[in-house]
């Protein structure tokens, strides 16, 4: 897409994260997870806290955040790549 919208001044970027756990979606799954596994939600949302490489899970705020930067004028040179706000469970 990029090489197409590039000409025309048209940026394409890719925010890539990871289960925000304060989004409805996450806390919805990870109750369902809880129940099958016999765990708390609070057991499951710490593992998925876990199985990053900075130990925390990104929040909403966090990837908020990271789209904000990634429509400002700060990113106008970024077009055709991926933004990795993953906390590490996706290594680039």
């Amino acid at each position: 897409m990029a090489i197409e919208l590039s000409p025309a001044g048209v940026r394409v970027v890719c925010l890539r994260t990871s289960a925000n756990p304060d989004s409805r979606t996450i806390q919805d799954l990870t109750g369902g997870i809880a129940t099958m596994m016999n765990i708390t939600r609070d057991q499951a949302l710490a593992s998925l806290a876990d199985s990053t490489l900075l130990k925390a899970s990104p929040r909403t705020t966090d990837t908020a955040s990271a789209a904000a930067f990634l429509a400002s004028d700060r990113a106008r040179m970024m077009t055709g790549t991926v933004l990795n706000s993953s906390a590490g469970v996706v290594t680039d």
